[in-house]
């Protein structure tokens, strides 16, 4: 299934620790095809499900495993997790799957990844979030990375079954392993995320190992820019002809 182009925007790692968390430094990179394995049977980061009528869901993971606002509690459900629980030994490998269950008649059902309400853990859960903690439980400097608020798609059906996968950009990554690399078995890592115009099913996030470069996904102001390249080439290229 394909996804709608996005827009996907670079960032950098900010130096020192940053009031708000860093935006677009986690991108889209493609989808993932598995069969449904269930919430324990994957390592599951997080579940989100609204309580009562809300449409939006909107929790985080905390340094020691704690959880709040709409995530669901229990090892199996909501986690943090190190580099050792997946397996990898550097951020480049690192692949967030977000897994929706969206049990609406839109085809397909998806959300919408959102800015969190304000709240005491918003700068936590901004759309997908991914935040990394030193072993002292602070929110290592700047080093918070959402992915962009967009319209996400649902990809197959059942929990724990296909996703979207979510990737570091390289820049992001090489920082993440700097950091690690000075700070041996320091590196702590968390999700927060916040879906608008979910219809109540239990959305997961689980963490993998993922190996492969990442794709950059070109800005629609590329795409048009290629366009408006190829008309003038089209339209030089008409003249030359014409003056044959």
């Amino acid at each position: 299934m394909k996804l709608k182009a996005v827009a996907i925007a670079a960032g950098a790692l900010a130096a020192g620790f940053a009031a708000t968390p860093a935006l677009a430094d986690l991108r889209l990179a493609g989808t993932v095809e598995q069969q449904g394995q269930g919430i324990g049977a994957v390592f599951t980061v997080i579940t989100l499900q609204a309580t009562g009528q809300s449409t939006t869901e909107s929790g985080t993971v905390l340094f020691n495993g704690s959880t709040a606002g709409d995530v669901q509690p229990g090892a199996s459900q909501s986690r943090n997790f190190t580099f050792a629980d997946l397996g990898i030994t550097s951020a480049s490998q690192l692949g967030l799957i977000v897994n929706l269950a969206e049990p609406g008649s839109e085809n397909p059902p998806s959300v919408l990844a959102s800015a969190a309400p304000a709240s005491s853990f918003a700068a936590l859960a901004n759309t997908v979030t991914l935040n990394v903690w030193n072993a002292a439980g602070t929110l290592m400097g700047g080093a918070a990375h959402s992915l962009p608020a967009q319209q996400l798609s649902q990809v197959g059906g059942g929990v724990g079954g296909s996703g979207i996968l979510l990737r570091l950009t390289d820049g992001e990554a090489a920082a993440i392993d700097a950091f690690a690399l000075a700070n041996p078995g320091a590196e702590v890592f968390s999700v927060g995320a916040t879906f608008a115009q979910a219809q109540g099913g239990n959305d997961t996030i689980q963490a993998a190992r993922i190996t492969g470069a990442v794709a950059a996904v070109p800005e629609p102001e590329t795409y048009a820019l290629m366009v408006a390249g190829l008309g003038a080439l089209g339209f030089v290229a008409r003249r030359r002809k014409r003056g044959q």
